[in-house]
């Protein structure tokens, strides 16, 4: 067992560690059912960063330096979702997002009252998505509470971490990241179809959910359950062939819109493939950088590179395969078997540090990930630090393509860039050196001996319940 930054005193609130006669299934039902709410303290801080943004609206360029960005209110009106879901299926209402996000947003926008201003509406719609996301979060503080249960920490990572106040209102990403915490508890008490159900509508939401599938199959090689993994990942298939061939009749355009445009976009914020563009520094904040360092001017006075984009969508493919493989070398090389959720970890961050785009809401897709997967509250903290000091920082370099006198420039964005990956590096470095290490364990503090979701939960179940 492993120490914890947040000692056991501290956790008395909600309801401390499991003492020695403790019914351990009663009084666990209680802690969850304290730790669950505290989902509304980041969510509250979250609306409150952006109280500019709700009470004026998120129109011009003050959002970016108000740093309350949204991209629900944006795409509420580019893309007309007040049609609402019957517009999205016929072709009134367009959005670049996978079906069942896409789906949903515009169900939501169809429910905005049309009778007020343009402010009233992108505000009501916006506070739609706080109901929603505090419902997803709330379902995936109680899924990773039950995924390991006995451990008050992993439960309260995910319910009171900082990304929730930088990440959960820019985007619909919290309805993949529910459906993968659903998935992995089905599949810790043995329901495999539905874990495959999950994943299959995980997919069609998001596309990293693809990559939890991979690692588990990359994770029962080891651990002995092949053959469910393989039922999961057929039933995962067949639901996302599904949906994807019900749009295709109704409204191919929807279904296609995602994948073209990521196929024909070039390097994003975020991506390690801007670094060779934004370390131009062509603006005015520029010439305030006073430095007796030959090598720090030679910085700022460096020509930005645009890669082209099939240059970056090469380098994105061979990024998600590189992380297949590490993750392949990670399972085989590790001490004893890791979990779906430690593996889940390093195939989903290595990809995602590769990508032609990380956005700052993708820190969502690792946070129950790092939770289930035994990081500590130190190292997860480092990691959200590095995700805040991002998050300041691109809205700072956005702005400045329209105010480059207020500008953040281009190679100080590129340091927060690298720090962020540095932070994605930290916790992925941590479950590896962890699970390769003798004498050390990620397992959490009060946890059983027994991971429920390792093979030695999971395949006995898979022996008596059906598929």
């Amino acid at each position: 067992m492993r120490p914890d930054v947040l000692p056991a005193v501290a956790s008395e609130p909600i309801g401390g560690p499991l003492g020695t006669y403790a019914d351990p299934v009663g009084r666990w039902r209680r802690v969850v059912a304290r730790i669950v709410p505290l989902v509304w303290i980041p969510m509250v801080l979250a609306i409150v960063q952006r109280e500019r943004c709700v009470r004026f609206g998120w129109g011009g360029q003050d959002q970016f330096w108000r740093e309350c960005f949204s991209d629900l209110p944006a795409q509420y009106s580019l893309g007309n979702l007040s049609s609402g879901l019957m517009g999205y299926l016929d072709g009134r209402a367009h959005l670049e997002q996978p079906v069942v996000a896409g789906s949903i947003m515009s169900l939501l926008g169809g429910l905005v009252p049309s009778n007020v201003g343009a402010v009233d509406q992108s505000r009501s719609y916006v506070l739609m998505w706080v109901v929603v996301i505090t419902v997803l979060l709330a379902a995936t503080v109680w899924c990773t509470a039950h995924l390991v249960p006995g451990d008050v920490q992993a439960a309260t990572q995910v319910a009171l971490s900082p990304v929730i106040v930088t990440g959960a209102l820019l985007s619909s990403d919290i309805l993949a990241v529910a459906l993968v915490a659903g998935a992995m508890l089905a599949w810790a008490r043995g329901r495999h179809t539905l874990t495959g159900v999950l994943l299959g509508v995980g997919m069609m939401t998001r596309g990293y959910v693809a990559l939890v599938a991979v690692a588990l199959l990359l994770t029962a090689g080891r651990s002995g359950t092949m053959a469910a993994a393989r039922r999961v990942a057929v039933t995962a298939s067949g639901t996302a062939v599904g949906i994807a061939a019900l749009f295709a009749v109704v409204h191919r355009p929807a279904l296609t819109a995602v994948y073209t445009g990521w196929w024909k976009a070039k390097a994003g914020y975020g991506s390690p493939w801007l670094l060779s563009q934004t370390i131009a520094c062509d603006v005015p904040a520029c010439t305030t950088q006073q430095t007796e360092s030959g090598f720090m001017r030679w910085i700022f006075h460096l020509g930005g590179v645009e890669l082209p984009v099939w240059t970056v969508t090469t380098l994105a493919l061979l990024g998600i395969g590189l992380a297949v493989v590490l993750g392949r070398i990670f399972v085989r090389e590790s001490l004893r078997a890791p979990t779906w959720p430690q593996v889940a970890l390093v195939v989903v961050a290595l990809a995602m540090m590769t990508g032609k785009a990380v956005p700052v809401q993708a820190s969502l897709w690792l946070l129950p990930l790092a939770a289930a997967a035994g990081v500590r509250w130190r190292d997860q903290l480092i990691w959200a630090g590095t995700e805040i000091a991002y998050f300041i920082a691109v809205w700072l370099y956005i702005g400045a393509l329209t105010r480059p006198d207020r500008a953040l420039p281009g190679p100080w964005y590129a340091l927060f860039l690298l720090i962020r990956l540095g932070g994605i590096s930290w916790i992925v470095s941590r479950v590896w050196q962890a699970a390769r290490t003798p004498g050390r364990s990620l397992d959490p503090v009060g946890a059983p001996a027994v991971d429920p979701t390792s093979s030695a939960v999971a395949e006995p179940a898979a022996a008596s319940a059906p598929a």
